[in-house]
C-alpha cells in the first residue's frame, strides 16, 4: 500500500470510497466540481492501482486546519490505512507550520488512537462554521470535534500581522472620473 498526493485522475476513485459514506449519512457527499478544486487537499492510499482510502486537509487559519473526508473503503478497514492518510496530514501541517488540526467525526477512538482528543465545538473559532451552514445537518449536528496539537508555544487568540499593501489602489482599483 502506497500513501501519496492525489492527483486529477484519483477523482473517480476518492468518489467511489466516500460514496458508500455518504450513502449511510456518515460523511458530507463532495459535488465534482469540489472535489476537483480541492484535488491538491487529498491524500490517498493505493493497493495495486484500486484507491483504498483518502482524506484532505483545509486549511481554516494562520494556526488551524481540518481533516475531511476521512474514509478507508468498505473491506479494507483495520489494517493501518486510516492511519498512515493522517500521518499524512498531519505531516502536511507541520511541514505548513500549522498549530493545530482538527476534525468533526463520529469515529472518536480512531483519532484517539493516533493522537487526537475531544474538544467541545465551542473551543473552535466561528471561522470553522463557515462551511457547516451549507450543511443538512447545521442545526442538528450530531458530529464530535477532536483536536491535534502540533504547537504548543501557539497562541490561538492572536492573529499574525499582516502587512499592508503599497497601494492600496493595485488592489481595488478607483474608477477614473471625468
Amino acid at each position: 500500500m502506497t500513501v501519496r498526493r492525489a492527483v486529477i485522475g484519483d477523482a473517480a476513485g476518492i468518489l467511489d470510497v466516500i460514496q458508500p459514506y455518504v450513502d449511510d449519512d456518515i460523511v458530507l457527499p463532495i459535488p465534482v466540481y469540489k472535489l476537483y478544486e480541492r484535488i491538491r487537499d487529498f491524500y490517498v492510499t493505493e493497493d495495486d492501482g484500486v484507491i483504498t482510502g483518502c482524506g484532505s486537509l483545509m486549511i481554516m487559519w494562520h494556526d488551524l486546519a481540518e481533516i475531511r473526508s476521512l474514509v478507508v473503503r468498505k473491506g479494507c478497514q483495520g489494517g493501518g490505512t486510516g492511519r498512515r492518510i493522517v500521518d499524512a496530514l498531519v505531516e502536511e501541517a507541520k511541514t505548513l507550520g500549522i498549530a493545530r488540526v482538527f476534525a468533526l467525526t463520529f469515529q472518536t477512538a480512531f483519532f484517539e488512537r493516533v493522537g487526537f482528543s475531544a474538544v467541545p465545538k465551542e473551543k473552535l473559532p466561528h471561522k470553522v462554521w463557515k462551511d457547516c451552514t451549507f450543511c443538512p445537518k447545521f442545526t442538528h449536528c450530531d458530529e464530535i470535534a477532536v483536536e491535534l496539537v502540533l504547537d504548543t508555544q501557539s497562541d490561538p487568540s492572536v492573529d499574525p500581522p499582516l502587512p499592508l499593501p503599497p497601494d492600496a489602489d493595485l488592489i481595488m482599483p478607483t474608477p477614473v472620473r471625468q
